[in-house]
């Protein structure tokens, strides 16, 4: 094997020490690891796009609407019910741990893609089920535009393709693209270079260097060190916001360093259009009166000259600005932009500068959360406790770059309210799908600062375990459907009501030491999931729900709720 593959194998392996997988496994989600964190700028877990069956040709599957990674249904619907026009993209994964291209691999890894998106003959497996039923959600969405396909074929050598496998590629590419359901279709054979080049990108913080010529100091601030403002090349901007080269020599604009959604970016919106034009029709001078700039936040600003280095950085207004110019980047040189550097690492005012520069834009739910009190006094305190029961709750996209930690045990605001909503509120019907609604609903009962942290580091700590026993195989993939109803099932066996956030802190105690007790034990907590799906198996059953789509649907409804405690807590009923 590549010697620098190999360390970085040992490194992400390090990473990842309660994931037990073989080399040629983790290899397989290393790739994904490096191609989408590093090379594409995405910031996912790549275990949760690995496929740890035995799936025909293929090892990862990461299919993402408006920048969110969906493996079930529950996901992809929650966006796509908010708002229009998703945009949405396929990426497929093969990785083979030898240095050579294969071509009966190849030829089996395209069929695999291109079954399943045509007769799904080959599909098997609960991962690619639910990753079918996700890819129909999407095609039924009706956006305008059609999702993009992206497939690679890792290897631990070159990636060079002999003609052969060349001519089998243009082949396959050519059919998939008949099938007319794809905006773009693109296919690589990737070799170690680009995965250790991507490997480096997506454990390192962001660093760049700015030649800005045309800066004034802008006026001082307590929470700011420095901040800097007038007019760049636009050849300036694409240097920063441009991620690594894939192995065909392309730089991508790297989605990591943006708060704006990259993906609300369309080439043929009409504005979009007309810009695009005039600047590949020569009207260069104009751009930097219409255009309301770029604002860069970084942590550390060291300035030499007319020399900006930059370190952890983020472009938190300039979206659109970033993209178009993309469109056009041969003739960047000649176009000017406005641009503000700021210097800051006061997290909480970095939000309120996010917020401000995009007041036209509506604010991520995780970004509102992130600027809570309590939020950071959860971080400190999930981050403080001892290694097998440590999570990681990131207030910031990509908080932990640079931070040598197991990507599951990293949690967003988001994903805690999911749990929150089942544990908590007892809403395990409603937790999957509408966190939306049960924000809006208990958005004055959440993440409040008299909340006791211990109680959202428990939701967290269950979260992970669950989707831990899911990944090594001790709990079958089929009880996923059935998750928030077990978490759900944790608290509501230790106490009756959905107020345990304001109960006596001694109650809250008695409660959470007992819900640790079994997360604690594996086989206590396989006991408990298998026990509460046991109940849900049978009323699903007796409703002659048999589909997974009617089994999801059934148990949305807050009936099923109600009966699936009277079997699971008869002593607990009212009267």
């Amino acid at each position: 094997m590549n010697p620098i593959i190999k360390a970085q194998l040992q490194n992400f392996k390090e990473m990842n020490p309660n994931e037990h997988l073989n080399d040629s496994d983790f290899f397989e989600v290393m790739s994904i690891f490096s191609l989408e964190n590093g090379i594409l700028g995405e910031n996912i877990d790549p275990f949760k796009a690995h496929l740890r069956g035995d799936e025909f040709g293929v090892d990862g599957v990461a299919i993402s609407v408006q920048g969110t990674l969906c493996s079930d249904i529950d996901e992809a619907i929650e966006i796509l019910s908010h708002g229009k026009n998703h945009n949405s993209e396929f990426h497929f994964y093969q990785s083979k741990i030898s240095s050579s291209l294969d071509y009966g691999d190849v030829s089996k890894f395209l069929d695999a893609v291109y079954d399943f998106f045509s007769d799904q003959k080959l599909i098997e497996g609960e991962q690619l089920v639910s990753l079918a039923e996700v890819k129909d959600a999407i095609y039924e969405s009706a956006a305008k535009t059609s999702p993009s396909l992206r497939c690679y074929y890792c290897t631990t050598g070159t990636g060079q393709a002999s003609d052969v496998i060349r001519r089998l590629i243009e082949t396959n590419k050519a059919r998939l693209l008949e099938l007319n359901i794809f905006d773009d279709v693109h296919i690589e054979c990737v070799g170690a270079k680009t995965i250790q080049t991507g490997f480096r990108s997506a454990t390192n913080s962001s660093s760049a260097k700015l030649n800005f010529q045309k800066s004034i100091t802008m006026p001082a601030h307590d929470k700011v060190d420095e901040a800097h403002i007038g007019y760049v090349s636009a050849s300036e901007i694409l240097e920063i916001a441009l991620g690594e080269e894939d192995q065909e020599g392309t730089r991508h604009v790297n989605r990591a360093l943006f708060y704006d959604n990259v993906r609300d970016f369309n080439p043929n919106s009409e504005i979009n259009k007309s810009i695009i034009y005039e600047l590949e029709h020569g009207d260069n001078a104009s751009f930097v009166f219409k255009n309301n700039g770029v604002t860069i936040v970084a942590k550390s600003i060291d300035r030499k000259g007319d020399t900006f280095s930059l370190e952890d950085y983020q472009i938190v207004n300039g979206c659109q600005t970033a993209n178009i110019l993309a469109h056009i980047r041969d003739k960047a040189e000649n176009i000017s932009v406005p641009l503000r550097l700021i210097g800051c690492r006061d997290p909480d005012f970095v939000s309120n500068i996010i917020v401000g520069t995009n007041r036209q834009n509506e604010v991520r739910e995780d970004q509102f959360w992130a600027m809570l009190p309590f939020m950071k006094d959860l971080e400190e305190y999930c981050a403080s406790q001892n290694m097998s029961s440590r999570i990681y709750i990131e207030r910031r996209d990509n908080q932990y770059r640079d931070t040598s930690i197991e990507r599951t045990r990293i949690f967003r605001p988001s994903d805690l309210m999911k749990a929150a909503a089942a544990m908590f509120f007892y809403q395990p019907h409603r937790a999957a799908r509408d966190h939306r609604g049960i924000r809006k609903e208990f958005s004055r009962k959440i993440f409040s600062e008299s909340h006791n942290v211990e109680l959202y580091h428990l939701a967290a700590f269950a979260l992970y375990k669950f989707d831990y026993l899911i990944r090594s195989g001790k709990v079958d993939r089929s009880r996923v459907i059935f998750k928030f109803y077990a978490l759900y099932a944790l608290i509501k066996s230790y106490w009756r009501t959905p107020d345990i956030l304001d109960a006596p802190s001694r109650s809250q105690k008695k409660v959470r030491n007992s819900v640790i007790s079994i997360l604690d034990n594996n086989e206590r907590f396989v006991g408990h999931i298998e026990e509460a799906v046991g109940h849900l198996e049978n009323l699903t059953a007796e409703a002659g729900a048999t589909s997974r789509e009617k089994i999801r649907d059934y148990i949305r409804s807050e009936s099923v709720v109600d009966e699936f405690n009277k079997r699971l807590f008869p002593s607990k009923q009212e009267g």
